[in-house]
């Protein structure tokens, strides 16, 4: 693992699956992660690495012995969760060219995620406001784009605008969609992060959205 010249931070290259911290038992190593992503989720800055440590149940000596420094713990965790979001997001299928569709996949990937994996998404969206701050020399060119971005690009760019009517503005009809689906995403977080509350209303949830899917078809779709 490459370090930079002061030999402190682990902040080089690397894969995943190669990190030190992967030879930490399982049970062990899970803990230390997710009391990782907790603590960064209010923010770098506010990260405290005394109450990583505390929870997670190990010495601080350990947590800098496998990422040199509070930037190094940063840049790993920040790997670890585009990898999850990644991976998930690359298994949707766009098989046709309607935004409106191709929107509704890609938002409901986004919501399960975030209840499934709510410390993974919470430290993504902190983490992008803290980028330029913790790496003002640029992130090592390993680290992904987040493919959730990079999809939209792509349903934005392929989408087959004559779907929609001839007489409304394209560009603002898909923006209608996107704030819609945000929107109605951000009121189902907004209930909390209870998973199995989340997984019991389920069906519930998903008729709703879709719901929403339809009276958007006939409002803006010929």
């Amino acid at each position: 693992m490459a370090r930079k010249s002061n030999n402190t931070e682990f902040i080089g290259e690397y894969e995943i699956a190669d990190h030190k911290i992967m030879t930490m038992e399982e049970e062990k190593r899970e803990r230390l992660i997710m009391e990782a992503l907790k603590e960064f989720s209010k923010g770098y800055a506010y990260a405290n690495m005394d109450e990583i440590v505390k929870r997670a149940g190990i010495s601080k000596g350990l947590l800098f012995h496998y990422f040199g420094t509070k930037k190094g713990v940063f840049l790993f965790l920040l790997k670890y969760t585009l990898n999850i979001v990644n991976t998930k997001f690359e298994e949707i299928v766009l098989e046709k060219n309607d935004f409106l569709q191709n929107i509704w996949q890609a938002s409901k990937m986004e919501l399960d995620l975030s209840f499934e994996q709510p410390y993974v998404m919470d430290f993504l969206v902190k983490a992008a406001f803290s980028l330029k701050e913790v790496f003002p020399e640029g992130l090592p060119k390993d680290v992904p784009d987040l493919t959730a971005g990079i999809l939209l690009d792509r349903i934005v760019k392929n989408a087959d605008r004559s779907l929609l009517r001839s007489d409304i503005d394209a560009e603002k009809a898909q923006k209608i969609i996107l704030w819609t689906m945000d929107g109605f995403m951000n009121s189902l977080l907004a209930c909390g992060g209870d998973i199995e509350n989340y997984k019991s209303h389920y069906d519930q949830c998903m008729k709703e959205f879709e719901g929403y899917l339809q009276l958007l078809r006939k409002l803006l779709y010929q």
